[in-house]
């Protein structure tokens, strides 16, 4: 069962607007200390996600420098994914950032080392290694798909998890058919169906272009949320 203490970073709306394959907040988070704990805008002290085959593979490796919270989140993430589905195809890793962060081209996000596309699985486990495919609703895998999902989000590293509404849509009915969730755990982890549904709160949302993977953003090191710049 998911830890219920990752709900609580989950509490504040990140509304209204949609850039690209990011909703973007409105104002900077500080954290408790009045300190802004990362930002989203440039890398420092980046660590680039190993080269492990065996766990995942890196579609473009140059562009996979990261945060050490989100290194650590996709290696132990893919750690588990191995042990959990040992005859899984080893996860597709998108791009992170650029070693020093800054604008990465075809994307509003991936500029600070706290976002990363990583692949779903289509029926099977099965993933295309070094390249995301669009699964289909027929090849949707929902149980290693809300396995992978399961396994960040008990790191307790998770900010925001985009995916496409139809994929939210199957994975809710999953975990609640199959007594995963309670209703009211459901509610707290998936914003919902609709695509407006970005305005509500919730880990997991909708967000266009998300069919074929899924965009993980981390919190910071203090567990507030990027400030943005």
């Amino acid at each position: 069962m998911l830890l219920t203490t990752i709900f609580s970073a989950f509490a504040a709306e990140y509304g209204p607007t949609i850039e690209g394959d990011f909703v973007v907040a409105e104002s900077t988070e500080v954290s408790d200390t009045g300190a802004v704990g990362c930002s989203d805008q440039s890398l420092h002290d980046g660590i680039l996600l190993p080269d492990l085959p065996l766990f995942f593979t890196r579609s473009q490796p140059d562009h996979t420098w990261g945060s050490r919270e989100m290194v650590e989140l996709l290696v132990d993430t893919a750690r588990h994914m191995r042990w959990l589905m040992p005859d899984a195809s080893p996860i597709t890793m998108g791009e992170i950032s650029r070693q020093r962060g800054g604008e990465l081209s075809g994307h509003k996000t991936h500029r600070g080392g706290i976002d990363a596309d990583v692949g779903i699985y289509l029926t099977g486990a099965r993933q295309q290694a070094g390249m995301f495919v669009d699964p289909g609703p027929s090849q949707f895998d929902v149980e290693a798909n809300w396995a992978l999902i399961s396994a960040m989000l008990d790191t307790g590293r998770v900010d925001m998890i985009l995916l496409d509404h139809a994929h939210i849509s199957r994975l809710k009915s999953y975990v609640l058919r199959a007594g995963l969730l309670s209703e009211e755990e459901a509610a707290q982890i998936f914003v919902g169906e609709g695509k407006g549904s970005y305005r509500a709160v919730g880990v997991i949302r909708h967000a266009p272009a998300h069919r074929d993977h899924l965009h993980v953003r981390v919190l910071c090191p203090d567990g507030s949320r990027a400030s943005l710049r």
